[in-house]
Protein backbone atom coordinates (compact mmCIF):
# COMPACT_ATOMS: atom_id res chain seq x y z
CA UNK A 1 0.00 0.00 0.00
CA UNK A 2 1.62 3.30 -1.05
CA UNK A 3 1.94 5.91 1.50
CA UNK A 4 -0.72 9.51 0.56
CA UNK A 5 1.61 12.01 -1.21
CA UNK A 6 2.99 14.84 1.34
CA UNK A 7 1.14 18.05 0.59
CA UNK A 8 3.23 21.07 -0.38
CA UNK A 9 2.75 23.62 2.60
CA UNK A 10 2.28 26.65 1.86
CA UNK A 11 4.52 29.26 1.49
CA UNK A 12 2.86 31.97 1.62
CA UNK A 13 4.18 35.80 0.01
CA UNK A 14 8.07 35.05 -0.69
CA UNK A 15 9.02 38.37 1.57
CA UNK A 16 7.30 36.63 4.47
CA UNK A 17 10.00 33.55 4.54
CA UNK A 18 12.62 36.18 3.40
CA UNK A 19 12.89 39.49 5.39
CA UNK A 20 15.62 40.36 3.56
CA UNK A 21 13.25 41.22 0.83
CA UNK A 22 11.18 43.64 2.69
CA UNK A 23 14.35 45.49 3.58
CA UNK A 24 15.35 45.55 0.05
CA UNK A 25 12.02 47.98 -0.24
CA UNK A 26 12.27 50.03 2.24
CA UNK A 27 16.26 50.62 1.07
CA UNK A 28 14.97 50.85 -2.58
CA UNK A 29 12.51 53.44 -0.86
CA UNK A 30 14.97 55.38 0.89
CA UNK A 31 17.38 55.81 -2.43
CA UNK A 32 14.25 56.65 -4.35
CA UNK A 33 13.55 59.90 -1.85
CA UNK A 34 17.17 60.77 -2.13
CA UNK A 35 17.17 60.36 -5.90
CA UNK A 36 13.68 62.73 -6.02
CA UNK A 37 16.08 65.34 -3.74
CA UNK A 38 19.37 64.96 -5.88
CA UNK A 39 17.61 65.29 -8.60
CA UNK A 40 16.41 69.09 -7.87
CA UNK A 41 19.73 69.77 -6.03
CA UNK A 42 21.76 68.58 -8.81
CA UNK A 43 20.86 71.86 -10.90
CA UNK A 44 22.91 74.62 -10.63
CA UNK A 45 20.55 77.24 -11.30
CA UNK A 46 18.26 75.57 -8.42
CA UNK A 47 21.40 75.61 -6.07
CA UNK A 48 22.06 79.51 -6.69
CA UNK A 49 18.08 79.82 -5.93
CA UNK A 50 18.41 78.15 -2.75
CA UNK A 51 21.55 79.89 -1.25
CA UNK A 52 19.59 83.40 -2.05
CA UNK A 53 16.75 82.02 0.16
CA UNK A 54 18.88 80.51 2.68
CA UNK A 55 21.06 83.88 2.90
CA UNK A 56 17.18 85.74 3.08
CA UNK A 57 16.07 83.07 5.75
CA UNK A 58 19.19 83.68 7.87
CA UNK A 59 18.65 87.75 7.87
CA UNK A 60 15.06 87.96 7.95
CA UNK A 61 14.76 85.67 11.12
CA UNK A 62 17.87 87.09 12.87
CA UNK A 63 16.09 90.50 12.74
CA UNK A 64 12.37 89.56 13.21
CA UNK A 65 13.58 87.50 16.82
CA UNK A 66 15.66 90.63 17.40
CA UNK A 67 13.03 93.31 16.84
CA UNK A 68 9.74 90.95 18.48
CA UNK A 69 12.25 90.52 21.21
CA UNK A 70 12.72 94.32 21.73
CA UNK A 71 8.94 95.15 21.35
CA UNK A 72 8.37 93.04 24.32
CA UNK A 73 11.45 94.06 26.57
CA UNK A 74 10.25 97.93 26.00
CA UNK A 75 6.91 97.68 26.54
CA UNK A 76 5.96 94.31 28.45
CA UNK A 77 2.82 93.91 26.00
CA UNK A 78 2.11 90.60 23.89
CA UNK A 79 -0.55 92.69 22.31
CA UNK A 80 2.04 94.98 21.26
CA UNK A 81 4.00 92.14 19.65
CA UNK A 82 0.93 91.24 17.81
CA UNK A 83 0.36 94.51 16.46
CA UNK A 84 4.52 94.66 15.39
CA UNK A 85 3.43 91.18 13.25
CA UNK A 86 -0.11 92.92 11.95
CA UNK A 87 2.26 96.07 10.56
CA UNK A 88 4.94 94.38 9.14
CA UNK A 89 2.65 91.95 7.78
CA UNK A 90 -0.32 93.99 6.81
CA UNK A 91 1.73 95.68 3.61
CA UNK A 92 1.12 92.12 2.07
CA UNK A 93 -2.82 92.18 2.18
CA UNK A 94 -2.22 96.30 0.75
CA UNK A 95 0.16 95.35 -1.97
CA UNK A 96 -0.82 91.91 -3.40
CA UNK A 97 -2.50 92.76 -6.46
CA UNK A 98 0.49 95.04 -7.27
CA UNK A 99 2.85 92.78 -6.01
CA UNK A 100 1.33 89.91 -7.88
CA UNK A 101 0.86 91.68 -11.27
CA UNK A 102 4.15 93.06 -11.11
CA UNK A 103 5.95 89.73 -10.61
CA UNK A 104 3.42 88.19 -13.91
CA UNK A 105 4.87 91.18 -15.84
CA UNK A 106 7.97 92.07 -15.08
CA UNK A 107 11.75 90.80 -14.91
CA UNK A 108 11.65 88.53 -11.98
CA UNK A 109 15.38 88.04 -11.31
CA UNK A 110 16.01 92.13 -11.63
CA UNK A 111 13.36 92.73 -9.28
CA UNK A 112 14.03 90.18 -6.68
CA UNK A 113 17.95 91.55 -6.65
CA UNK A 114 16.05 95.00 -6.49
CA UNK A 115 13.95 94.15 -3.09
CA UNK A 116 17.09 92.40 -1.44
CA UNK A 117 18.97 95.33 -2.16
CA UNK A 118 17.06 97.64 -0.49
CA UNK A 119 16.13 95.53 2.25
CA UNK A 120 19.76 95.56 2.40
CA UNK A 121 19.64 99.30 3.20
CA UNK A 122 16.82 99.86 5.50
CA UNK A 123 18.41 96.79 7.73
CA UNK A 124 22.11 98.30 7.89
CA UNK A 125 20.87 101.52 8.64
CA UNK A 126 18.74 100.33 11.72
CA UNK A 127 21.82 98.63 12.75
CA UNK A 128 23.61 101.80 12.86
CA UNK A 129 21.23 103.48 14.47
CA UNK A 130 20.23 100.67 17.13
CA UNK A 131 24.62 100.67 17.68
CA UNK A 132 24.41 104.52 18.52
CA UNK A 133 21.53 104.43 20.14
CA UNK A 134 21.55 101.77 22.28
CA UNK A 135 18.83 101.00 25.44
CA UNK A 136 17.66 104.81 24.05
CA UNK A 137 16.27 103.52 20.51
CA UNK A 138 12.70 105.10 20.02
CA UNK A 139 9.99 102.39 19.64
CA UNK A 140 8.85 104.55 16.86
CA UNK A 141 12.10 104.33 15.16
CA UNK A 142 11.55 100.46 15.38
CA UNK A 143 8.08 100.41 13.86
CA UNK A 144 9.25 103.08 11.07
CA UNK A 145 11.70 100.23 10.06
CA UNK A 146 9.06 97.84 10.53
CA UNK A 147 6.65 99.42 8.32
CA UNK A 148 9.21 99.83 5.30
CA UNK A 149 10.46 96.51 5.62
CA UNK A 150 6.77 95.42 5.35
CA UNK A 151 6.55 96.96 1.98
CA UNK A 152 9.42 95.70 0.63
CA UNK A 153 8.53 91.93 1.88
CA UNK A 154 4.74 92.51 0.03
CA UNK A 155 6.54 93.03 -2.96
CA UNK A 156 9.70 89.85 -2.44
CA UNK A 157 7.69 87.41 -1.66
CA UNK A 158 5.72 86.84 -4.20
CA UNK A 159 8.57 87.22 -6.35
CA UNK A 160 10.81 84.33 -4.21
CA UNK A 161 7.75 82.14 -4.80
CA UNK A 162 7.03 82.79 -8.34
CA UNK A 163 10.79 82.87 -9.28
CA UNK A 164 10.87 79.10 -8.58
CA UNK A 165 8.96 78.28 -12.04
CA UNK A 166 11.96 80.28 -13.88
CA UNK A 167 14.70 78.51 -12.16
CA UNK A 168 13.77 74.60 -12.92
CA UNK A 169 11.90 73.03 -15.67
CA UNK A 170 8.11 72.57 -15.19
CA UNK A 171 8.15 68.43 -14.15
CA UNK A 172 10.86 70.03 -11.26
CA UNK A 173 8.50 72.20 -9.68
CA UNK A 174 6.92 70.58 -7.24
CA UNK A 175 9.99 69.38 -5.24
CA UNK A 176 11.76 72.63 -6.22
CA UNK A 177 8.81 74.54 -4.17
CA UNK A 178 9.04 71.66 -1.72
CA UNK A 179 12.67 72.30 -0.88
CA UNK A 180 12.07 76.24 -0.84
CA UNK A 181 10.80 75.57 2.74
CA UNK A 182 13.63 73.68 3.35
CA UNK A 183 15.99 75.57 2.97
CA UNK A 184 14.32 78.44 4.59
CA UNK A 185 13.93 76.35 7.55
CA UNK A 186 18.61 75.84 7.26
CA UNK A 187 17.72 79.92 7.33
CA UNK A 188 15.89 80.42 10.40
CA UNK A 189 17.91 77.47 11.75
CA UNK A 190 21.46 79.57 11.88
CA UNK A 191 19.56 83.42 11.76
CA UNK A 192 17.81 82.19 15.13
CA UNK A 193 21.03 80.77 16.54
CA UNK A 194 22.88 84.30 15.26
CA UNK A 195 19.67 85.93 17.69
CA UNK A 196 20.70 83.58 20.31
CA UNK A 197 24.18 84.72 20.46
CA UNK A 198 23.52 88.61 20.41
CA UNK A 199 20.39 89.27 22.32
CA UNK A 200 22.38 87.20 25.23
CA UNK A 201 25.33 90.12 24.76
CA UNK A 202 22.15 92.47 24.40
CA UNK A 203 23.76 93.59 21.12
CA UNK A 204 20.36 93.12 18.97
CA UNK A 205 21.77 96.00 16.73
CA UNK A 206 24.12 92.80 14.98
CA UNK A 207 20.61 91.40 14.50
CA UNK A 208 19.64 93.69 12.05
CA UNK A 209 23.54 93.91 10.30
CA UNK A 210 23.47 90.31 9.70
CA UNK A 211 20.31 90.71 8.00
CA UNK A 212 22.07 93.86 5.79
CA UNK A 213 24.92 91.68 4.97
CA UNK A 214 23.11 88.70 4.06
CA UNK A 215 20.37 89.97 2.06
CA UNK A 216 23.28 91.94 0.00
CA UNK A 217 24.75 88.70 -0.44
CA UNK A 218 21.39 87.20 -1.60
CA UNK A 219 20.74 90.08 -4.31
CA UNK A 220 24.07 88.70 -5.43
CA UNK A 221 22.98 85.20 -6.24
CA UNK A 222 20.17 86.30 -7.19
CA UNK A 223 21.44 87.87 -10.16
CA UNK A 224 23.63 84.92 -11.00
CA UNK A 225 20.67 82.80 -11.71
CA UNK A 226 19.94 81.78 -15.46
CA UNK A 227 16.18 81.57 -16.19
CA UNK A 228 15.31 78.74 -17.85
CA UNK A 229 13.67 78.47 -21.67
CA UNK A 230 10.61 77.24 -20.09
CA UNK A 231 9.40 80.47 -18.40
CA UNK A 232 6.34 82.06 -20.01
CA UNK A 233 7.11 84.96 -22.26
CA UNK A 234 5.62 88.50 -20.50
CA UNK A 235 3.20 88.65 -23.11
CA UNK A 236 1.54 84.99 -21.88
CA UNK A 237 2.07 86.19 -18.35
CA UNK A 238 0.14 89.37 -19.19
CA UNK A 239 -2.89 87.53 -20.88
CA UNK A 240 -3.41 85.66 -17.33
CA UNK A 241 -6.33 87.08 -16.29
CA UNK A 242 -8.03 87.72 -13.29
CA UNK A 243 -6.77 85.57 -10.23
CA UNK A 244 -10.17 85.92 -8.34
CA UNK A 245 -12.20 84.18 -10.60
CA UNK A 246 -9.41 81.90 -10.90
CA UNK A 247 -8.96 80.92 -7.20
CA UNK A 248 -12.99 80.41 -6.81
CA UNK A 249 -12.96 77.56 -9.77
CA UNK A 250 -10.21 75.99 -8.45
CA UNK A 251 -9.83 73.74 -5.44
CA UNK A 252 -6.52 72.21 -6.07
CA UNK A 253 -5.19 75.85 -5.33
CA UNK A 254 -8.25 77.09 -3.40
CA UNK A 255 -8.23 74.23 -0.19
CA UNK A 256 -4.62 74.44 0.19
CA UNK A 257 -4.96 78.23 0.96
CA UNK A 258 -7.65 78.04 3.13
CA UNK A 259 -6.05 75.28 5.18
CA UNK A 260 -2.71 77.50 4.83
CA UNK A 261 -4.54 80.52 6.50
CA UNK A 262 -6.41 78.66 9.47
CA UNK A 263 -2.46 77.56 9.83
CA UNK A 264 -0.94 81.13 10.36
CA UNK A 265 -3.91 83.03 11.93
CA UNK A 266 -2.69 81.50 15.35
CA UNK A 267 -1.09 78.55 15.40
CA UNK A 268 2.25 79.61 13.28
CA UNK A 269 2.07 83.11 14.93
CA UNK A 270 4.38 81.82 17.23
CA UNK A 271 6.45 85.45 17.18
CA UNK A 272 3.75 86.60 19.29
CA UNK A 273 3.94 83.39 22.01
CA UNK A 274 7.20 82.37 22.08
CA UNK A 275 8.27 85.42 23.98
CA UNK A 276 5.88 84.74 26.70
CA UNK A 277 6.64 81.28 26.97
CA UNK A 278 10.28 82.07 27.75
CA UNK A 279 9.22 84.93 29.88
CA UNK A 280 6.17 83.84 32.41
CA UNK A 281 5.97 79.78 31.84
CA UNK A 282 10.03 79.21 31.80
CA UNK A 283 10.94 82.43 34.09
CA UNK A 284 13.73 82.88 31.29
CA UNK A 285 14.66 85.58 29.28
CA UNK A 286 16.23 86.64 25.39
CA UNK A 287 18.30 83.29 25.22
CA UNK A 288 15.43 80.83 25.97
CA UNK A 289 13.44 82.75 23.59
CA UNK A 290 16.11 82.49 20.75
CA UNK A 291 16.58 78.44 21.82
CA UNK A 292 13.03 78.00 21.73
CA UNK A 293 13.13 79.48 18.07
CA UNK A 294 16.48 77.59 17.00
CA UNK A 295 14.81 74.21 18.15
CA UNK A 296 11.09 75.21 16.67
CA UNK A 297 13.61 75.54 13.65
CA UNK A 298 15.31 72.73 13.42
CA UNK A 299 12.14 70.59 13.68
CA UNK A 300 10.55 72.45 10.87
CA UNK A 301 14.04 71.78 8.47
CA UNK A 302 13.60 68.19 9.31
CA UNK A 303 9.38 68.39 8.54
CA UNK A 304 10.28 70.40 5.14
CA UNK A 305 12.75 67.58 4.10
CA UNK A 306 10.59 64.53 4.83
CA UNK A 307 8.02 65.93 3.14
CA UNK A 308 9.67 66.96 -0.31
CA UNK A 309 11.06 63.72 -0.46
CA UNK A 310 7.72 61.93 0.15
CA UNK A 311 5.17 61.06 -2.69
CA UNK A 312 2.30 63.23 -0.11
CA UNK A 313 0.17 65.01 -2.20
CA UNK A 314 -3.34 66.71 -1.75
CA UNK A 315 -5.87 68.40 0.51
CA UNK A 316 -6.52 65.27 2.47
CA UNK A 317 -2.90 64.74 3.64
CA UNK A 318 -2.51 68.54 4.49
CA UNK A 319 -5.83 68.98 6.60
CA UNK A 320 -4.20 65.91 8.55
CA UNK A 321 -0.74 67.29 9.12
CA UNK A 322 -2.65 70.51 10.04
CA UNK A 323 -4.68 67.90 12.63
CA UNK A 324 -1.26 66.52 14.56
CA UNK A 325 0.07 70.01 14.10
CA UNK A 326 -3.00 71.23 16.17
CA UNK A 327 -2.62 68.70 18.54
CA UNK A 328 0.88 68.77 19.53
CA UNK A 329 0.22 72.69 20.17
CA UNK A 330 -1.68 71.50 23.42
CA UNK A 331 0.83 70.07 25.50
CA UNK A 332 2.57 72.95 25.05
CA UNK A 333 0.43 75.17 27.55
CA UNK A 334 1.48 72.82 30.62
CA UNK A 335 5.30 73.84 29.92
CA UNK A 336 7.44 74.81 32.95
CA UNK A 337 10.84 73.69 32.32
CA UNK A 338 13.22 73.84 29.68
CA UNK A 339 13.88 70.79 28.21
CA UNK A 340 10.02 70.00 27.80
CA UNK A 341 9.56 72.93 26.00
CA UNK A 342 12.44 71.92 23.54
CA UNK A 343 10.89 68.77 22.85
CA UNK A 344 7.43 70.08 22.02
CA UNK A 345 8.46 73.15 20.43
CA UNK A 346 10.32 70.67 18.25
CA UNK A 347 7.46 68.55 17.51
CA UNK A 348 5.51 71.73 16.63
CA UNK A 349 8.13 72.75 14.75
CA UNK A 350 8.10 69.58 12.59
CA UNK A 351 4.96 69.24 11.83
CA UNK A 352 5.01 73.10 10.88
CA UNK A 353 7.72 72.74 8.85
CA UNK A 354 5.78 69.50 6.73
CA UNK A 355 2.71 71.29 6.48
CA UNK A 356 4.34 74.69 4.66
CA UNK A 357 6.44 72.36 2.55
CA UNK A 358 3.43 70.85 1.27
CA UNK A 359 1.01 73.46 1.36
CA UNK A 360 4.10 75.74 -0.84
CA UNK A 361 4.54 72.64 -3.29
CA UNK A 362 0.64 72.21 -4.19
CA UNK A 363 0.10 75.72 -4.86
CA UNK A 364 3.33 76.48 -7.01
CA UNK A 365 2.27 73.03 -8.90
CA UNK A 366 -1.20 73.57 -9.30
CA UNK A 367 -1.00 77.37 -10.41
CA UNK A 368 -1.55 78.11 -14.14
CA UNK A 369 1.83 79.56 -15.37
CA UNK A 370 0.15 82.72 -16.28
CA UNK A 371 -0.93 83.22 -13.30
CA UNK A 372 2.02 82.41 -11.36
CA UNK A 373 3.00 85.69 -10.00
CA UNK A 374 -0.52 86.55 -8.83
CA UNK A 375 -1.18 83.83 -6.98
CA UNK A 376 2.07 83.50 -4.96
CA UNK A 377 0.98 86.91 -4.28
CA UNK A 378 -2.28 85.42 -2.92
CA UNK A 379 -0.71 83.00 -1.11
CA UNK A 380 1.55 85.75 0.37
CA UNK A 381 -1.57 87.60 0.92
CA UNK A 382 -2.72 84.30 3.21
CA UNK A 383 0.44 83.94 4.82
CA UNK A 384 1.62 87.14 6.12
CA UNK A 385 -2.30 88.68 5.59
CA UNK A 386 -3.15 86.02 8.19
CA UNK A 387 -0.44 86.74 10.86
CA UNK A 388 -1.63 90.09 10.49
CA UNK A 389 -4.90 90.03 11.36
CA UNK A 390 -4.36 86.59 14.12
CA UNK A 391 -1.55 88.45 15.94
CA UNK A 392 -2.98 91.63 17.85
CA UNK A 393 -5.69 88.75 18.37
CA UNK A 394 -3.84 86.67 19.96
CA UNK A 395 -1.38 88.82 21.63
CA UNK A 396 -4.92 90.20 23.11
CA UNK A 397 -5.70 86.85 24.20
CA UNK A 398 -2.31 85.77 26.07
CA UNK A 399 -2.62 89.47 27.81
CA UNK A 400 -6.10 88.73 28.90
CA UNK A 401 -6.40 84.74 30.34
CA UNK A 402 -2.90 83.71 29.77
CA UNK A 403 -0.30 81.80 27.59
CA UNK A 404 -1.79 78.69 28.83
CA UNK A 405 -5.16 79.33 27.73
CA UNK A 406 -4.42 80.92 24.72
CA UNK A 407 -2.12 77.75 23.68
CA UNK A 408 -5.27 75.60 24.01
CA UNK A 409 -7.78 77.98 22.38
CA UNK A 410 -5.51 77.89 19.44
CA UNK A 411 -5.42 73.61 19.09
CA UNK A 412 -9.17 73.63 19.34
CA UNK A 413 -9.67 76.58 16.76
CA UNK A 414 -6.85 75.07 14.20
CA UNK A 415 -8.22 71.33 14.94
CA UNK A 416 -11.75 72.81 13.87
CA UNK A 417 -10.31 73.99 10.81
CA UNK A 418 -8.27 71.10 9.77
CA UNK A 419 -11.71 69.14 10.31
CA UNK A 420 -13.20 71.10 8.08
CA UNK A 421 -10.96 70.97 5.22
CA UNK A 422 -10.97 67.13 5.25
CA UNK A 423 -14.65 67.49 4.40
CA UNK A 424 -13.91 69.77 1.79
CA UNK A 425 -11.12 67.80 0.31
CA UNK A 426 -13.42 65.14 0.58
CA UNK A 427 -16.00 66.73 -1.29
CA UNK A 428 -13.63 67.79 -4.11
CA UNK A 429 -12.66 64.63 -4.75
CA UNK A 430 -16.20 63.28 -4.94
CA UNK A 431 -17.23 66.18 -7.46
CA UNK A 432 -14.36 65.44 -9.45
CA UNK A 433 -14.84 61.81 -9.45
CA UNK A 434 -18.72 62.83 -10.51
CA UNK A 435 -17.80 64.71 -13.94
CA UNK A 436 -15.21 61.96 -14.85
CA UNK A 437 -18.50 59.76 -15.08
CA UNK A 438 -20.42 62.01 -16.91
CA UNK A 439 -17.54 63.12 -18.82
CA UNK A 440 -17.17 59.02 -20.01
Amino acid sequence: MKAAPRRARPHGRLSDNQPWMSNCRRDESVRLALGRLTGTLSNPNFRRYSGAQFLHGAGMWAHHLAEVWLVYEITGSAFVVGLTVAIRSGSAVVLAPLAGTLADRKDRRRLLASTQGSKSVVAGALALLALAMGEDLPLAVLFGAVAVLGVIGAIDTPLRRAFVRDVVLADGIDRAARLHTSVMSIGRFLGSGAAWLFLSLSAAWACFAVNGVTSLLAAMLVLRVVTTTATASKAARAAGGRVLGYLMRTPAVTIPLALLCSFTLFGWNLAVLLPVVADKQLASGAGTFAVLAQVMAVGSLIGSVMMAASRLEGARSLAILLAVFSAAMVPLAAVNHLLAGVAVIFVVGTFGGGFLSLSNGSVQTAADPRLQGRVSAAYGVVFVGARAVGGPILGWMVDAFGSRTALIAVGAITAACAGLGLVAAARSRSGAAGRELSGA
